[in-house]
Formats: structure tokens, sequence, C-alpha cells
């Protein structure tokens, strides 16, 4: 009886009812996250398995074997053709020259914010940038159509192959990619150079350096891998915009003829997701499987971006 009334005390211990509590709101919490990991893992393993086996379908039909070889993409001629070498040129072709534009810009500003830059400025600048990051690529691509491709009509004229729409394509594509990434790679970039240490900074003033050659030969390297992967996610965002790109492209499905002039960033041109934003919704058969196909490539080319740019963080010096 004693040891039943001992039981019975402990059990209505305010202490000991707490610690129950918690322990099953612990263990109720563990197992909602664990469930909604495996929820984002499946969803993501879907959509691979989603697209992958539809796109490979598009290989059953004989007309599909120079899907990777050829830029003739026509599914309603007598013989049709699924050459979508075309669309994955002017996806990277826009993302890196985009890229390259984006770099250099991107790294001086994110210097200037962290290390040179009043602190009124920084705190006026920054907020601004990451908001910027989040403005949707529809107003971007609207203001293009309202202001960079009649800038470019003018200037691109003289080299367009015809000046009534020497304002669209690749160089369009290229500098709203340059506008949309810009943001995200600044943003990434300062969070970079404000992760190197201070001492890093103290140790290069104190050997007589100057801020500038602290900059180049003390900070920049220190933070290499964290600009590395600022790059490559912002290279991940180009290359998988659509809206926004697809409203200056203007293309059809295929590359024009005068590839290998100056001329081809200024006239209606394609990439990997103008053609599946204009096209998929009225195809049917082998041509909606090419475009389950082309989106198929896009994930895995971003996956491997994604990879990439893990692979880069994980080298990182500071951690």
């Amino acid at each position: 009886m004693a040891a039943n009334s001992v039981n019975a005390q402990v059990s209505r211990d305010p202490r000991s009812i707490r610690t129950r509590r918690s322990r099953l709101s612990d263990s109720i919490a563990k197992n909602i996250f664990l469930f909604c990991a495996i929820l984002v893992v499946a969803i993501i393993f879907g959509v691979f398995i989603f697209l992958g086996f539809n796109g490979l379908k598009m290989f059953q039909d004989p007309a599909a074997k120079n899907f990777f070889t050829s830029t003739k993409w026509d599914p309603t001629a007598d013989s049709p053709s699924f050459g979508a070498l075309g669309f994955i040129l002017g996806s990277v072709v826009t993302t890196l020259i985009a890229t390259i534009i984006v770099t250099p810009i991107s790294f001086a500003t994110a210097l200037y914010l962290t290390e040179m830059a009043p602190k009124w400025v920084n705190a006026l600048l920054r907020p601004l940038i990451e908001i910027f990051t989040g403005i949707p690529s529809v107003i971007i691509g609207f203001l293009a159509l309202i202001v960079l491709i009649p800038w470019l009509a003018k200037v691109a004229a003289p080299i367009a192959p015809s000046a009534a729409n020497a304002g669209v394509g690749w160089g369009a594509a290229t500098l709203v990619l340059v506008v949309m990434v810009l943001p995200t790679v600044v943003s990434v970039s300062m969070d970079a150079l404000t992760a190197v240490p201070g001492s890093v900074r103290e140790a290069s003033l104190a050997l007589g350096s100057t801020r500038w050659q602290t900059m180049k030969d003390a900070i920049l390297p220190a933070a290499a891998a964290g600009l590395g992967t600022a790059v490559v996610l912002g290279m991940t965002r180009a290359i998988g915009e659509a809206l926004a790109v697809g409203m200056v492209l203007q293309g059809d499905v295929n590359l024009p003829q005068n590839l290998f002039t100056p001329g081809v960033f200024f006239q209606p041109n394609i990439n990997i997701t103008n053609a599946i934003l204009n096209y998929f919704s009225e195809a049917s058969g082998t041509e909606r499987n090419g475009y389950l196909m082309l989106g198929f490539v896009l994930l895995i080319i971003s996956f491997l971006f994604i990879c990439l740019s893990r692979y880069i963080a994980s080298r990182s010096v500071y951690k």
C-alpha cells in the first residue's frame, strides 16, 4: 500500500507531468518533421521519375534518334524531326553570357558594400538588393518589352537581319537574365564576404597591405568557396527562367540560319524554357514526350549545378 501511494504521488507530481508532456510533444514534433523531410524527398524523386519516365518514351519513335545531335524540330512534317540541340544551345549561350557579365559586377558590388561603403549606404542598399531578388519575373519581362527591346532595336538595327524585330532574341534574353540574377549573386556574395573572419583583414593590414591588396589577396581568396557558390546558384536560376525570357525571345522552334554572326543575338530565337512554355500545352504523342524530355534535361542540368554549389561550399576554409 505504501509503495502504491508513493507511485501515485510521483505520477501526480507537476514536474513529472511536465516531463511526460515535454517528451510527448518532442516525439510528436520529431515525427512531424520526419514526415515533412520524407515528403520533400519523395516529391523530388517523384518529379525526376515522372519526367524521366515520360520523357524517355520519346526515344521509342525512330524520328527522335537525333534528339541531342540535330537542331531541326518539326513534329508536324511528313517525316517528323525532333532535334533539341538548338533549344539546349539557346539556354547554354544565354546563361553563360549572363554569368560572365554578372560575376565581376556582383563581386565588385559585394566588395564595396561589405568592405568600403559607409554604414548608412550598406543599411540602405542591402535590404533593397534582397527585396529585388523577389520581384516577379513577369514584371521584369514587361519592363524589357517596354524599355529594353525598343532601345536594342535602335542600337542593333545596323547588324540585325531585320530592323523590324532587331530588339528581341538572345541579346535581350541575356540582359534580362543579368537583371534577374544579379541581386541573387550579390546577396550570396555579400554573405560569403561577411563570413570571412576579421582576423584575416587585420593580419593583412598588419603586414602593410593596402585596402585593395587586402581585398584582392586575402578576403577574396578566403571567400572563394562562397563566391563560387553564389555564381553557380545564379546560373541555376538563369537556366531555368521561363516567363521573362520567353517574352523577349519570341522565336519559334528552330535556330536562325545566321548562327555564327553577331546578328543572331538580335533576332527571334529559342531556348528550352521558351519551347516548353509556348508549345507544350498543345502537343501530343512523341512531341509531348519530347517537351517532357527537355524538362528532364533542364532538371538534370539544374541538379548538377546544385551539386556543384554544394561541393564548392564544402571546400570552404572557414566553417
